[in-house]
């Protein structure tokens, strides 16, 4: 656990004392301390404003610590007109609240609370103040609900909030573990993605407790502004805590304690895990932690303890020696003692569980050893798996933890609520409530048996999905892209301005070396060329499943009616029936153990298929599978080259796990190939060794700390020289 450094206290001069007191009566209390993702939300506000300021030719400072409500209209208003992308009328209030908040922790009072409500809606300061409508400034009325939305077209559509429930979670579970055939960096990644969705249903916790999301740290000292040189001494509060003991702020093995309960009844002893959650939201102001308790259940797909347990015989976590899962089960509580508890050794305490996959000295990728894993990697993980599952809407965290929080509500009381949602404000759980109200109003007015069954199945997620729906754009929207006239109209932009800097520098590198205005607008329409063929790309996919969800069901009535169950789209009863490929034996025995049936098995054959699946998920977390060859990519091996050339990847090509076509592919150019290098296998490798891999070097142990010194190597050593022109060589 993180541990707090001792400030030192000493008793200042009185001119101190006399100096802090009138700064607290000039600029008000203690500032007030918000959490890293506010101030990162605070710092992007307070650019606009700058900007803003630097358009009207004002101090910023002065004119925010004398803002009224007329600056904050105006400086909405100057936002809408800048920033294009600012659609919907939700924004424009959230921008307007983080402004305040701006305000407050820069002047040190709040906002005027009447100016506010005459920004949102005059109506509602109308109500109250008696004042007559006629005597109140017309360009306050329903300035953003009113003015703004209307002249500017905000969007007023809420989007709906799906829900999982246990249903949804277990299609998500089966397809992870039988059918779905994505390529993880390495096999334990896979175990701990089963794991994670699990404690986020059982916990209702926001993903932040178990992944990490890396802030802008300049960002986050940088959020509101200095009004004078003030102590800052109070706002130095993160240098408290011990970043080499605590820097992720996620969960740790620490946090979890295995235990084992005597069994009350006959039988073997219980097994038993307790979970606490350190880091909820606003534990930097108030710490309130949260311990769960978890049991073993005979659905293996939804067994938390299992599924830690082959997590922490594979890192090896356990201070006792206990090496195998029969170890584990050979345990018993002997009296007078009434529990065991499993300890961890002191060095695996403060290692998160959830770690990410990173690069290695090997050129390969596998999970860190310290590392959490980020926030971003397990919502990418969510998505593609609810991509291939087949759900009609987009799968994050936030939808598990709604459908947690409606299994909890049904049960538990409103403090208990509370608790388990961390909400201070038993209001706060309006948001995430299902939209399709839960409760059989029809049965209700009838007075008859409520029909919860159907209710729960038309009231969730499940219920339009559809795994034979796209993963990917079609190829007729893909080929719109490449017409699409403003993407047009940029690349030609850019090619011009391509030859504007050829013809004044030479190259485009010396013209980035020179720092040129040329190349500077070159860069700016390059990313914007990118950004918009990624933003295509994206609604592109978007719109090919909307078309197949909408279209769908039309399609398969109009089928039955006409009796073509045997058409293309396969639409017969027993016609669409998916064939689980696995590359790893491993997996293909795990997949069969996890999803078996013992419902009908005594206690000792449940305990054995208990052993069995655990030791195969064990077996499963030390392998690595390699991706799939496609079909069109075959390479002929009679013979095998040997020697790289500078249009193919120095590391894919003296990988011997790798297949054929990996290997030996052949980029359209050198510079390709060298992209590939640095972003695939060096990338974000200062802080690892690099093995040369070609056999001579590898039996030689050649190892390179540098980047610049692999690049030696590669030159003088295997004729490899791709490096010479790569502008971000010395940034990695």
């Amino acid at each position: 656990m993180a541990t707090k450094r001792k400030s030192p206290r000493i008793q200042h001069p009185p001119e101190y004392y006399r100096s802090k007191r009138k700064h607290l009566a000039k600029h008000g209390a203690i500032r007030k301390r918000h959490a890293d993702t506010t101030k990162v939300n605070m710092h992007g506000v307070k650019l606009k404003w700058t900007r803003h300021c630097c358009h009207l030719s004002v101090n910023d400072i002065s004119h925010l610590e004398n803002a009224s409500k007329e600056d904050i209209m105006t400086f909405l208003e100057w936002m809408l007109d800048t920033y294009r992308r600012i659609r919907k009328r939700s924004t424009v209030h959230a921008y307007k609240r983080i402004l305040f908040q701006v305000y407050r922790k820069s002047v040190g009072v709040d906002f005027n609370n009447q100016a506010n409500e005459e920004i949102n809606d005059v109506r509602s300061a109308y109500l109250e103040s008696k004042t007559p409508f006629r005597d109140l400034d017309l360009h306050l009325v329903q300035y953003i609900n009113g003015y703004l939305t209307i002249r500017y077209k905000l969007d007023t559509s809420i989007n709906e909030k799906p829900v999982m429930d246990v249903d949804d979670v277990y299609l998500v579970q089966h397809h992870h573990w039988v059918h779905d055939t994505s390529v993880f960096p390495d096999e334990r990644q896979r175990i701990q993605l089963a794991l994670l969705i699990l404690l986020q249903a059982y916990t209702a916790t926001r993903p932040r407790v178990f992944a990490y999301k890396k802030l802008n740290r300049k960002a986050i000292n940088d959020h509101y502004f200095s009004i004078d040189d003030e102590d800052t001494e109070s706002e130095d509060y993160t240098e408290e805590w011990d970043p080499k003991e605590d820097d992720f702020k996620t969960i740790t093995y620490g946090d979890v304690k295995l235990i084992l309960i005597k069994n009350p009844e006959e039988g073997r002893d219980l097994p038993a895990m307790e979970v606490t959650l350190r880091y909820t939201k606003g534990w930097e102001r108030r710490e309130n932690p949260k311990t769960f308790i978890f049991y073993e259940v005979d659905d293996l797909l939804f067994d938390a303890v299992l599924h830690l347990l082959a997590l922490a015989i594979l890192d090896q976590a356990f201070e006792a020696n206990i090496q195998t899962v029969q170890d584990f089960y050979k345990i018993k509580v002997r009296p007078p003692r009434r529990s065991l508890e499993f300890e961890w050794r002191k060095d695996i305490s403060n290692k998160p569980i959830f770690r990410q996959a990173v690069p290695t000295s090997d050129g390969t990728v596998r999970t860190s050893d310290t590392e959490a894993l980020r926030y971003h990697t397990y919502l990418y993980y969510l998505q593609r798996l609810g991509l291939v599952t087949g759900f009609m809407q987009i799968l994050n965290p936030y939808c598990i933890r709604r459908g947690a929080g409606e299994g909890v509500e049904a049960v538990a009381t409103q403090a208990q609520l509370q608790q388990v949602m961390c909400h201070i404000n038993a209001a706060t759980y309006q948001a995430y409530i299902n939209q399709r109200v839960q409760c059989d109003t029809v049965a209700a007015f009838l007075g008859r048996p409520s029909n919860k069954a159907l209710l729960k199945a038309a009231g969730h997620m499940s219920r339009n999905v559809d795994p034979r729906a796209p993963t990917n754009a079609s190829h007729l929207e893909l080929e719109n892209i490449r017409t699409n006239p403003t993407l047009v109209k940029l690349i030609e932009l850019r090619d011009s301005l391509s030859r504007e800097v050829r013809r004044e520098s030479g190259s485009i590198r010396e013209a980035e070396v020179h720092g040129t205005k040329l190349h500077q607008l070159y860069r700016t329409v390059e990313n914007k060329v990118r950004s918009t063929r990624a933003y295509l790309r994206k609604l592109a996919k978007a719109t090919t499943r909307q078309e197949f969800f909408s279209t769908i069901s039309t399609l398969e009535i109009n089928s039955q009616l006409e009796d073509e169950a045997g058409s293309l789209l396969d639409l017969g009863p027993d016609t669409w029936s998916p064939q689980p490929s696995y590359n790893l034996e491993e997996r293909r025995l795990l997949a069969e153990l996890i999803c078996a049936d013992t419902c009908d098995l005594d206690d000792g054959m449940k305990l054995k298929h208990r052993i069995y699946t655990t030791n195969a998920m064990i077996l499963l977390g030390r392998e690595r599978e390699q991706r799939r060859v496609k079909s069109g990519a075959k390479i002929k091996t009679d013979h095998f080259p040997t020697k790289c050339e500078t249009n193919q990847c120095f590391m894919c090509f003296w990988d011997d796990r790798a297949p054929p076509s990996q290997r030996f592919k052949k980029f359209c150019s050198s510079y390709r190939a060298r992209d590939h290098l640095i972003s695939r296998h060096l990338k974000g490798l200062v802080e690892h060794s690099v093995m040369c891999p070609e056999p001579r070097c590898r039996d030689k142990k050649l190892v390179f700390h540098e980047l610049q010194s692999l690049q030696a190597h590669l030159t003088a050593a295997h004729s490899y020289n791709n490096f010479n022109r790569y502008k971000g060589l010395g940034k990695f």
